[in-house]
């Protein structure tokens, strides 16, 4: 199997600006600190809880003044060897990797950590608890499933018992004062199983239920009245809001029909009126072109009037040339008969001849322009008449269309007035409805009856299975203690206590009790252990072998029990079995005398002789 993860306490130290480094040094194995008392043995247990995440403030003894911050120098499964430092006012921590020598000069910190273990950034707590592997595990505080989440502080009185909790009447499982038995059971439950109360649904106490149906209740009842009083101010006669629903939608039926109807005929109207209007306006823009082709055919019908004019008169001089031509030659005198020259006669009647042809042919085309153009004037009047008639019909159908508009925008405007009453209603409607479901709401609320978890169907803490292994782990470490009689332990399971031969740890003495309290916490550590779940790997004791004390002692003579446990030599094997496991573990113990015998070099033994003794440390702070 290969080693646990675990911490290990390596050096505790604290600073002050004025006064001499105090420290001690531990190491993986088994340290014990024994002497005189008032020398810091329990300081120190106190210190450790402080540096990781006590909340609350160290003893404010004598020598503590002056002193101002706390280091731990800590080996972690993940991180390695850190340095922890504190104020010993309390607060945030600061962690440094690997050593920081305390009272050097300080520098800004590798990073802080929060002190406050339910705050949503890093904390204190998650940090070590990320070391172990837990992240966001939740611990039911009630029976009905309310939830705290698992932080260090929770693991801490598994790792730090101090004095007065290690001779306790109270069970060893207690967390604290104000933790609450149901709580501490499931805090033992996950630690020995692995298993948290994430899975448990939370069911609200009947007083819890009551109270929050009293408040709907209240607020039903509120929100009622204020619906009643809208309902009476705007719908007065809200009793007959269907019927009049009913009679307006028959009315907006027949608007409806009607508004239809005159919708219609208005549109029928103005598409008619449309079309004769763009019928005229084609009339008129083809008696327009029309217009425009007749002024340029008369100007054709001038050019050819102007043709056959100029034809006419060349034609004219040509036959006067040859009515000349037939007389005397003024230069021979010869007679017309006996002239041998016609001077270009010949020509002169082959243009005349050519003349009256193009006089003919213009003539002719003259001719059909002027059909075309009275053609074209027909065509034009009839336009002119027909645009008329265009125009004389629009005009009437915008009459009829100025006398049916009133009649539809009569009918729109009561049919939208109509519909707008109906909405109305319509909200009434809904409103009374509202109102009706508010009051069978108030109804199921008032008949509203709690539900409670059944006596019995929920478990705190572990099981008798489960709470039998760990009673033999203990077992099997008292025996190795050779505890008197080597009892049979047994679980408590109402009280998650150990029970030895029967008896409950109550009913022993201060040093027996301390004796059990100390079996059971490193029961759970070697348990942890044997199942391979999370656990710290420290257990530090204060005054675990209280029945040695003697009868002067301020807790008092010892008792026979305790008497009997000092008288069988338990202490040796106490240290002996402590050496056996330094693997599985480091074990601190605080205590008033010195181990029976030499515990070797895998352990470390501290002595405070006190303000009185000499030859050896006085206490944790130097003198």
């Amino acid at each position: 199997m290969p080693d646990p993860a675990r911490f290990v306490l390596r050096r505790l130290s604290f600073t002050g600006p004025r006064v001499p480094l105090a420290d001690i040094g531990f190491v993986p194995g088994v340290n014990v600190v024994w002497g005189a008392s008032n020398a810091g043995k329990t300081f120190i247990m106190k210190a450790l809880d402080f540096m990781t995440g006590a909340g609350s403030a160290l003893p404010d003894i004598e020598e503590i003044q002056g002193y101002e911050r706390a280091w731990l120098e800590l080996d972690l499964p993940a991180s390695g060897r850190v340095t922890l430092v504190r104020a010993l006012s309390g607060g945030a921590y600061g962690i440094y990797e690997g050593t920081k020598e305390p009272g050097a000069d300080v520098v800004e910190p590798n990073r802080t950590l929060g002190a406050d273990h339910r705050s949503k950034g890093e904390n204190i707590s998650s940090f070590l608890l990320a070391e172990l592997g837990i992240v966001d595990r939740k611990i039911a505080r009630t029976l009905i499933g309310d939830k705290s989440p698992f932080t260090f502080r929770h693991f801490a009185p598994y790792v730090f018992t101090e004095e007065t909790n290690m001779m306790g009447e109270w069970s060893p499982i207690r967390i604290s004062a104000q933790s609450g038995e149901t709580f501490d059971k499931n805090v033992l439950k996950f630690i020995v199983t692995g298993i948290d109360d994430s899975a448990m649904q939370t069911t609200r106490s009947v007083d819890a239920q009551k109270t929050a149906n009293l408040g709907k209740i209240e607020l039903i009842d509120d929100m009622i009245a204020t619906a009643e009083e809208e309902l009476e101010r705007r719908w007065p006669d809200s009793g007959d809001l269907e019927g009049q629903l009913e009679r307006i939608s028959t009315t907006v039926e027949g608007l409806q029909q009607a508004m239809t109807e005159r919708q219609t005929l208005l549109d029928g109207l103005r598409r008619e009126r449309r079309s004769k209007v763009e019928a005229a306006n084609e009339a008129m823009e083809r008696r327009s072109d029309i217009s425009v082709t007749l002024d340029r055919f008369a100007l054709l019908d001038a050019v050819y009037d102007s043709d056959v004019a100029r034809l006419e008169a060349l034609e004219e001089g040509g036959a006067a040339l040859l009515a000349g031509a037939r007389r005397i030659c003024p230069v021979c005198g010869a007679d017309p008969a006996h002239q041998q020259h016609e001077h270009g006669f010949g020509e002169i009647e082959v243009t005349q001849a050519a003349t009256r042809a193009e006089i003919a042919k213009i003539r002719l085309e003259r001719s059909d322009l002027r059909k075309a153009m009275a053609s074209l004037g027909a065509e034009r009047e009839g336009l002119h008449r027909r645009g008329e008639r265009l125009v004389s019909e629009v005009k009437a159908l915008e009459a009829d269309i100025a006398e049916a508009k009133p009649a539809e925008a009569s009918s729109r405007l009561a049919y939208e007035e109509l519909d707008r009453t109906r909405h109305e209603v319509r909200r009434g409607i809904a409103h009374l409805r509202y109102v009706e479901g508010l009051r069978a709401r108030r109804a199921r609320l008032a008949a509203f009856r709690p539900t409670s978890v059944p006596r019995g169907s929920v478990t705190a803490g572990i099981g008798g299975v489960v709470g039998h292994e760990l009673a033999t782990t203990i077992q099997s470490v008292l025996h190795a203690w050779r505890f008197p009689g080597l009892p049979t332990v047994a679980f408590d399971p109402a009280s998650h206590d150990i029970l030895i031969n029967g008896k409950n740890r109550r009913a022993n003495g201060k040093g027996v009790r301390a004796l059990m309290n100390a079996a059971f916490k490193i029961g759970v550590m070697l348990y942890c252990r044997s199942k391979e779940l999370p656990h710290p790997g420290i257990v530090a004791l204060d005054s675990p072998l209280l029945s040695y004390r003697d009868s002067l002692s301020r807790h008092g003579a010892p008792g026979a029990d305790e008497k009997q446990v000092a008288e069988s030599g338990l202490n040796a094997h106490f240290y002996r079995f402590l050496l056996d496991n330094a693997d599985k573990a480091q074990f601190v113990v605080i205590e008033n005398d010195a181990p029976p015998f030499d515990l070797g070099e895998a352990a470390r033994v501290t002595t405070f002789v006190g303000s009185e003794g000499s030859g050896g440390r006085r206490g944790f702070f130097p003198a």
